[in-house]
């Protein structure tokens, strides 16, 4: 039996966990699955954090060279989207952080590489990688109205 996959975000002062999320759309809400035309990022802010992390169950015997990267989507002028790879949860904040930008590529320096919950670079058990923080940041040169959409890889070796 091959492992199964899906997207987990989690959202909120104490933690809250959501498995089977269906999309990763940052906006002016700390919520999963959010909907950009109802919480949209106002230009000149930064998006709510997204705290999502990989969750694997079923049989499996190792997963490892986890990686993830932007692999769509052309940013709009005066957007980027800053990521972060294994890191901690916390509060979901509106407040522009300090990452870099998301990877844009498939190889070498151009992905983030991420880790079990454990901090190990292989899963050999069901469970969760650590977190992928995003967040969108705007200036007031970012045209009003939504962004391009985006489109996010996660890939991964299964053992």
């Amino acid at each position: 039996m091959a492992a199964t996959f899906q997207w987990s975000e989690s959202n909120t002062l104490n933690e809250t966990v959501h498995d089977g999320i269906t999309n990763l759309n940052t906006g002016n809400n700390d919520s999963y699955n959010l909907n950009v035309s109802t919480y949209p990022v106002t230009r000149g802010n930064a998006s709510f954090e997204k705290y999502i992390r990989a969750k694997f169950s079923d049989t499996f015997t190792e997963i490892s060279n986890m990686k993830f990267w932007k692999s769509n989507g052309e940013l709009v002028g005066g957007e980027t989207i800053k990521a972060a790879a294994n890191v901690a949860f916390a509060t979901p904040s509106a407040t522009p952080n300090g990452d870099d930008n998301i990877p844009i590529g498939e190889s070498g320096d151009d992905v983030l590489t991420i880790q079990s919950a454990a901090g190990t670079p292989t899963i050999t058990a069901p469970g969760y990688t650590k977190y992928i923080r995003i967040q969108t940041q705007t200036t007031v040169s970012t045209p009003s109205g939504s962004v391009n959409q985006k489109t996010y890889t996660f890939q991964y070796d299964e053992v």
